[in-house]
């Protein structure tokens, strides 16, 4: 469909009159063009405008259609592929930050004093050396980050995948100990003394690392303990060595979490310290509660809600709603590439077909599930 008639098709439904669908239309072509229409999530041919229509069409009165446009005109993050890849380039600025305190808190020197320190410049070009980088999850955009940081990174220092294969482990080792090699560090073990373990977004900071029933879990432990039970501490991870947590996107709940999981899961690490770092972290006042001065948005969330997009992977110890999205973080936030599920349902749920709710859902922003659900129907 021609964007033209889709505007006209949008103005007919929300009842728009000359002045204020003018307004509205400039707003839209100038979104709908730098963001909106590059939405992986869409089938393709679909566009923005169309799923904007469906979407709308679920609310009954102009009222509601009102509050939920509103939503998405004055509340709606969307982070496109440029600004997820700006994310990305200001990683490796954090990552060497880190380095260089590391370095001086080894030396005992203070941190600016680490650019005229002889000492400091050979041990701080050894650390990165012996750094890898971890890629947490396909979302983690490792090759853009590796390509980015040409000249900074060998291709030899970054893993796509969190669980490294024995025969990866030989490879990363003697490539590492040609490295060393070259650059007149032969008297130095070819140990990875820094991990940084990289991932694109985290709403809630549960999945990165927890205590639950009793156990730590959580991706951070599992890499650790993978490479605490495979015989790789001591042949090919430092003793010591530093986890270094870092996330491109996150949320202020996320980055709380984070923080205060970490600080406890290193008391009970012998093998690991640990460090974490964002390139940006979202200010809280975006997030959608139930407290939200906008009552009628919050009328609306609750409304129209279908329990049928509630999963085994989206339940919690305190409750199965997500209609504020996953661990109710009310998120008003969509990446470029898929929407979090810690974002509002209203964005992205699909009723099933097998729903006997009156209130079926349609995404605005279609979102790929990386978990099947076998148990809930």
């Amino acid at each position: 469909m021609k964007p033209e008639l889709a505007l006209r098709l949008l103005g007919g439904l929300m009842k728009w009159e000359f002045l204020r669908a003018n307004e509205e239309f400039k707003w839209l072509n100038l979104l709908v063009e730098y963001k909106y229409d590059h939405y992986q999530g869409y089938s393709p041919g679909a566009r923005f405008l169309i799923n904007l229509i469906n979407w709308l069409k679920q609310f009954p009165t102009i009222e509601k259609r009102e509050v939920a446009y509103k939503f998405i005109r004055k509340r709606l993050v969307f982070i496109n592929q440029r600004e997820m890849h700006h994310l990305i380039d200001l990683s490796m600025p954090l990552f060497d930050c880190e380095a260089r305190r590391l370095v001086a808190k080894e030396l005992g020197l203070k941190f600016y004093e680490t650019w005229n320190d002889v000492n400091a410049a050979r041990r701080l070009r050894l650390l990165k050396m012996r750094t890898l980088y971890v890629a947490l999850s396909d979302g983690a955009h490792i090759d853009i980050f590796r390509r980015d940081n040409e000249g900074d990174v060998s291709n030899e220092q970054v893993v796509p995948l969190a669980e490294i294969s024995p025969q990866k482990w030989g490879s990363l080792f003697g490539k590492l100990r040609k490295r060393l090699d070259a650059e007149d560090f032969s008297n130095e073990d070819a140990l990875f003394e820094r991990i940084c373990l990289i991932d694109d977004f985290t709403g809630s900071g549960f999945t990165l690392v927890r205590f639950d029933n009793g156990k730590w879990d959580g991706k951070v432990h599992n890499f650790c303990h993978q490479c605490e039970t495979n015989g790789k501490m001591g042949t090919r991870v430092k003793k010591g060595c530093t986890v270094h947590v870092h996330h491109y996107l996150a949320s202020t709940k996320a980055k709380e979490s984070i923080t205060q999981e970490l600080e406890k899961y290193e008391k009970s690490s012998t093998s690991f310290s640990f460090t974490k770092t964002f390139s940006y972290v979202l200010p809280q006042d975006i997030v959608v509660s139930h407290e939200d001065n906008d009552q009628e948005l919050v009328s609306l969330i609750s409304e129209f809600y279908d329990e049928s997009i509630q999963s085994t992977h989206t339940t919690t110890h305190t409750s199965d709603n997500i209609s504020y999205g996953y661990r109710q973080c009310g998120l008003p936030l969509v990446l470029d590439h898929n929407t979090p599920n810690n974002s509002v349902a209203l964005l992205w749920a699909k009723s099933k077909d097998s729903s006997v709710s009156p209130q079926k859902m349609r995404p605005l922003f279609h979102r790929k599930e990386r978990h099947i659900d076998h148990g809930k129907k």
